[in-house]
This record gives C-alpha cells, sequence and structure tokens, in this order.
C-alpha cells in the first residue's frame, strides 16, 4: 500500500504542472536576440558634452508569458555591449609626471552590462502572417566591465592617448525605462521570427567620479536605441 501512495503520489507531481499549462491560456513562448544599438551619454556635469553616438550591440535570451491571448509579461537576460562618448577639461598627470597639467579630454566609454528587462507587451490579432506589438518597461542593468580610450590634449606638449579599465568610475547599476515597437511574422503555430525598434531611457546617473579641474562629479545618463531581430518558439 505504501508503494502504491508513493507511486501516485509521483504520478500527480508528474501531471499536475502539464494539467495546469494545458489548461492555461498563457502560453510561454522563449526565443533569442540579437541587436545592434547607437549609444549616447546625456551629462549633467557643467562643463562636459556629448561627443556623439557611438555603435553597439546586444545579444539576449527572450521570455514572453502571455497571461491572456494579446497581453504578455516579456522578460529575459541581455549582454548589452553599449558606448558612448564625453567631452571635457580637466587636469591629468602624464608622463610619470607628479604635478597635474591642465587641457582638453576627449574620452570613449566601453559598457558591458548583463540587463534584466521587465515589460509589458501588447500585441494584436494575426493579419495574414503578421502581427504586431509595442511594449513598455523597466530594465535593470548589472555592470561587468568598463573601459575607457582617452585622448587627452593638454595646453603645452603632445597629445597623450591611454585605456584603462573604468569600474570605479562608473555605478553597479543602471536603471531604464524601456519602450518599443515591432512585428511578427508567424512561420507556423509555434515559431515567430520578431523585428522591432526599442529606446532604452537611463533614469540615474552611470558615472560615479570627478573632474579634478573643477572639483565637480561627473554626471551622465547613458541612453541607446537598438534594432532588434529574433526568433520565437
Amino acid at each position: 500500500m505504501k508503494k502504491l501512495y508513493t507511486f501516485s503520489f509521483a504520478i500527480l507531481l508528474i501531471t499536475f504542472p502539464t494539467l495546469i499549462f494545458s489548461q492555461a491560456k498563457a502560453p510561454l513562448k522563449l526565443g533569442l536576440k540579437i541587436a545592434p544599438n547607437i549609444g549616447w551619454m546625456s551629462p549633467g556635469t557643467k562643463g562636459y558634452s556629448s561627443d556623439g553616438a557611438r555603435f553597439g550591440a546586444t545579444i539576449g535570451f527572450v521570455s514572453d508569458y502571455y497571461f491572456t491571448e494579446n497581453y504578455a509579461i516579456s522578460t529575459g537576460f541581455n549582454f548589452q555591449f553599449l558606448n558612448g562618448k564625453l567631452s571635457y577639461t580637466d587636469s591629468l598627470a602624464i608622463n610619470d609626471n607628479k604635478k597635474p597639467v591642465y587641457g582638453d579630454v576627449s574620452r570613449k566609454y566601453n559598457f558591458l552590462y548583463l540587463e534584466i528587462p521587465i515589460m509589458i507587451k501588447m500585441q494584436t490579432n494575426v493579419f495574414g502572417k503578421f502581427s504586431y506589438y509595442g511594449q513598455i518597461g523597466l530594465g535593470t542593468g548589472f555592470r561587468i566591465k568598463t573601459t575607457v580610450k582617452e585622448h587627452f590634449v593638454p595646453a603645452t606638449g603632445n597629445a597623450v592617448d591611454q585605456q584603462y579599465d573604468f569600474n570605479g568610475g562608473t555605478t553597479l547599476i543602471r536603471e531604464s525605462i524601456l519602450v518599443g515597437i515591432g512585428c511578427n511574422y508567424h512561420v507556423d503555430k509555434s515559431t515567430q521570427i520578431f523585428i522591432g525598434l526599442s529606446y532604452s531611457n537611463s533614469l540615474n546617473n552611470v558615472l560615479t567620479g570627478a573632474n579634478n579641474k573643477s572639483g565637480l562629479n561627473e554626471k551622465s545618463m547613458l541612453n541607446y536605441a537598438e534594432l532588434n531581430i529574433g526568433v520565437l518558439f
């Protein structure tokens, strides 16, 4: 009898999740995406200016959980290579000189984040082979690594180029608002190819250092726009 109870309990454990998901109207769609992006920095420190946009890329895993037929919670994780550039004046010690030298700095930032997005996805019905979607939510990025390439032009003397790790000058977390639109091509009942545009607006400063010349704290948002291309199963 004990063996019968054990066997019955095992069968229940195996079949119960299947029964739940078979009755649910919310299928889970999993997939992968790749997304070339354009990133730029919006400084908030006096004397700092954005020095243009830079290209990057995102590679990610997508998970869409449909709680109704056309509405889903979209999440997953993304490895983001985001880049930006700032220009400003500063004083730096160069060529092993202990005395700082004043000059103009052009600094390229290379960020690597692990981002976890949580968004509400709203999708239309299927028209022929296509459906269309919009989504909005929040993204939390955890800094993995930051490096900078710095071009320093002193008031006197030759320009100096250097590259180094910059984790200590950036925040660990980047919070952002995410919005996006796109369309799905329904290959069959289970497979979809999607393409879309999304925009990420930073909610917090990503820099933690200070300017040696002015003494002001460095502040800048990091924003990007990307083209999403992927597949859902």
